[in-house]
């Protein structure tokens, strides 16, 4: 869901206000374009019957087509699939598929893709954040603060320099170089292990 982010900004596409930025796009050209925020089915907690079909469970029955996202899925299920006759694309508005049943979609030729490479700086940004927030001790001096408290000490003593530290990443392709290359400024050690050697 877009919230009221999503209203007031329409360049954060990734959100359902927002349909991704293709609405427009795929209506000009006569293609039905279906956005909905209703995506999980209603089961009984006792029996496991469903209660009530999502909206999105409804429209991926006709569907020819079908983007999901990544952290906001929805899931595409081997009973989704089975009732889906029309399904033949199965896009990921991002990276990742573990929300779509594989097997099912490789048995019924549906095309499973993403939109590799979308988030990397972003990814490679988080990384580097959360990296200095925990070389820093940032989350418990947060805390300090906003209980009122400031114990320099017991901050400090979990605290550290990133200047002079080591630090490796499993393999540099997209991400992990990225993540290299904007540590580099701080002075440190930079190491990783990866197929290929640059």
């Amino acid at each position: 869901p877009g919230g009221v982010a999503g209203q007031e900004n329409p360049n954060i596409l990734g959100c359902d206000t927002n349909k991704l930025g293709l609405a427009e796009f795929l209506e000009e050209r006569g293609i039905e374009f279906v956005v909905t925020a209703d995506k999980d089915d209603d089961y009984c907690p006792q029996t496991g019957e469903l209660l009530r079909e999502s909206e999105f469970g409804k429209q991926l029955e006709s569907a020819d087509v079908v983007i999901s996202q990544p952290f906001y899925p929805g899931y595409i299920t081997p009973e989704r699939i089975q009732k889906s006759p029309n399904l033949k694309l199965a896009i990921t508005a991002g990276v990742g598929s573990d929300h779509v049943a594989l097997k099912s979609s490789f048995d019924r030729k549906i095309i499973v893709t993403e939109v590799r490479g979308s988030n990397v700086v972003s990814v490679a940004e988080h990384v580097v954040m959360q990296i200095l927030a925990l070389v820093r001790n940032y989350i418990p001096s947060y805390k300090q603060v906003i209980n009122g408290e400031w114990d320099i000490a017991a901050i400090a003593d979990r605290s550290w320099d990133l200047e002079g530290k080591t630090i490796g990443t499993v393999a540099a392709g997209a991400i992990g170089y990225r993540v290299l290359k904007r540590l580099e400024p701080f002075d440190v050690n930079l190491m990783y292990t990866d197929i290929k050697r640059f």
